[in-house]
């Protein structure tokens, strides 16, 4: 007896670890996290799917990248995109992506307010999204665009990281540089670690 509560326990245990922590309810209606970010998604997919290594021409869906104030117990697994981890996208030193840094409901559950970062073409902001006929629905409540604020994104994830050759990320960095200096094309590391976007902060 006291061996199937045990395996009881256990099988709990791991299904609370497989699910995510918030599928959510919005108007008395049920919405999988991927329903939900992939309607966020959509709403920049174009941004997205930007790339600056001018020969990379393979499609990919566009990257989502959860901030650490969200919990997830699994990766979240998508038709519309694919979402690395914070420490997989600093590996594959990608640089067009969408960070979702916190979502949270309304006190009435009527609508998720989501709050995202483009360092690629440096814009963020916050997003509303919320049912409508069924479906979801996505408005821009807040949008800012900054430069500086692409940067210190890029800086908090790539701080000490070597940077190299041939990567979104090395093109990516000569994309800055090369507004100075005509080399936007090029996917040869400028230094050895990050310090275009590390040094200024």
């Amino acid at each position: 007896m006291m061996y199937l509560r045990v395996q009881k326990l256990i099988a709990l245990v791991l299904l609370c670890v497989a699910s995510p922590v918030w599928a959510l309810e919005l108007q008395q209606q049920k919405f999988s996290d991927d329903e939900i970010f992939s309607a966020v998604v959509s709403k920049f997919k174009k941004s997205l799917l930007h790339r600056f290594n001018p020969a990379d021409t393979e499609e990919r869906k566009p990257l989502l990248v959860l901030g650490s104030a969200l919990k997830f117990g699994a990766k979240i697994k998508s038709s519309s995109f694919t979402h690395l981890t914070q420490q997989e996208l600093v590996a594959q030193q990608q640089a067009v992506f969408i960070l979702i840094t916190n979502a949270s409901p309304d006190a009435e559950r009527n609508a998720l307010y989501v709050h995202y970062d483009i360092p690629s073409n440096a814009s963020f902001g916050v997003l509303r999204v919320y049912p409508e006929n069924g479906v979801l629905a996505v408005e821009v409540k807040d949008s800012f665009r900054s430069s500086s604020g692409a940067r210190a994104t890029y800086g908090k994830l790539y701080e000490g990281v070597a940077c190299r050759d041939g990567t979104e990320m090395a093109y990516r960095w000569n994309y800055y540089e090369g507004n100075r200096e005509g080399s936007r094309s090029s996917g040869h590391c400028p230094e050895t670690t990050f310090t275009e976007f590390t040094n200024r902060f």
